[in-house]
């Protein structure tokens, strides 16, 4: 197997979706390493995300192991994009593409976040933050994907003719 596609997704722009569809793809969704999710297991994930809880002790490590290990069994891993984490993976070696929406294309995605289930609380704090967290991608030197309009990584990955194979 070649080397995986590792994209650092924005919030919103199908990561879930996408894994769910095709065979050859994961999200790793990073709560569930990032955090302890004890007495929140019956809650969906989407729901958990903005409520405070303990950080797993085992964070980052986790994660960066989880990453590794996915790198032997699928074509395109979707990751976390959190600024500190991209250090963290510059760190470990583990080179990336950054995904992430255009500006003008912010109401669209605070629709899809309520959509989702996603709280008040993380939408907020997603949105508002949105202007310093695209200062801070466009200052990595990572490649980039970005986003416009409605479009989701799924259409720029087939408009790009990258490999996807369907669930069956």
């Amino acid at each position: 197997m070649n080397k995986p596609l590792i994209i650092a997704g924005f919030a919103g722009i199908g990561k879930t979706t996408l894994a769910k569809k095709y065979k050859n793809v994961i999200d790793l969704e990073s709560s569930i390493y990032k955090w302890d999710n004890t007495g929140f297991e019956d809650v969906p994930v989407e729901q958990r995300k903005g409520i405070i809880r303990k950080e797993n002790p085992n964070w980052p490590n986790n994660y960066i192991e989880e990453i590794k290990k996915q790198s032997l069994n699928y074509d395109i891993i979707l990751v976390w994009i959190h600024p500190d984490v991209l250090e963290i993976y510059d760190e470990n070696n583990i080179d990336y593409v950054l995904c992430y929406p255009n500006k003008s294309s912010m109401k669209i995605y605070e629709e899809r976040y309520k959509e989702r289930g996603n709280n008040k609380e993380y939408i907020d704090k997603v949105v508002n933050t949105y202007d310093y967290r695209l200062k801070q991608f466009e200052e990595k030197s990572a490649p980039k994907i970005i986003l416009q309009g409605n479009e989701t990584l799924e259409d720029y990955l087939i408009k790009n003719n990258y490999k996807l194979i369907k669930r069956d």
